[in-house]
This record gives structure tokens, sequence and C-alpha cells, in this order.
């Protein structure tokens, strides 16, 4: 997955800010918890899907309206951007703490 790619879009980046600090203000916790006990990692194909699913979501610039577009999803779909998206949290903690790794 193209992490550059979506850490250019502004609504975004400040998502995956909010999350580094704990704060998931477009994803129920049900949600993170549901994923967290089904979390596999992505195939290739699950990975474009996820990344177009991602730009969905970052076309918006509001807070409601990207909550709106991950509310509208089918299962799948949310499922594989919560994976997607906490992908992109985990490699930006990483990038600002090195001593992670």
């Amino acid at each position: 997955m193209n992490n550059l790619t979506q850490r250019k879009s502004p609504s975004m980046n400040s998502l995956i800010e909010m999350a580094t600090h704990g704060h998931y203000p477009i994803i129920e916790n049900s949600w993170i918890t549901t994923h967290k006990d089904q979390a596999k990692k992505l195939t290739e194909a699950e990975k474009k899907k996820a990344q177009k699913i991602l730009k969905r979501v970052s076309e918006h610039r509001s807070l409601e309206r990207q909550k709106t577009v991950i509310f509208s999803m089918n299962d799948n779909e949310r499922n594989l951007f919560i994976s997607a998206f906490l992908t992109l949290v985990e490699g930006r903690i990483l990038d600002e703490n090195p001593t992670l790794h």
C-alpha cells in the first residue's frame, strides 16, 4: 500500500495524526474490537481495494462526511478500510519514533 500517497491528503493526514494519539473520530470502538479479533494480512487485491476506499474517504474534508461514507460501507469494505487505516497509523507511529522498531 502506498503510504506516501495517502499521507499527502490533508484530511487523511489529520485523521492519521489524531489516531496516533488514540483518537478515532470516524471509527466506532466496536468496529476496532471486532477487527482486532479478525485481523489478518491483506492480499494484494485487498490492498488495491483498500487504497480505493481510503481515497474515497479522503476526498471528503469534513469528519461528518467521512463518517457518512464509512457508515454506508458494507462490513467487508469497512474492515478493509480499518485494516489499511490502522496500517497507516502504525507506519506514522514508527516513523515518528524509530526506537519502537
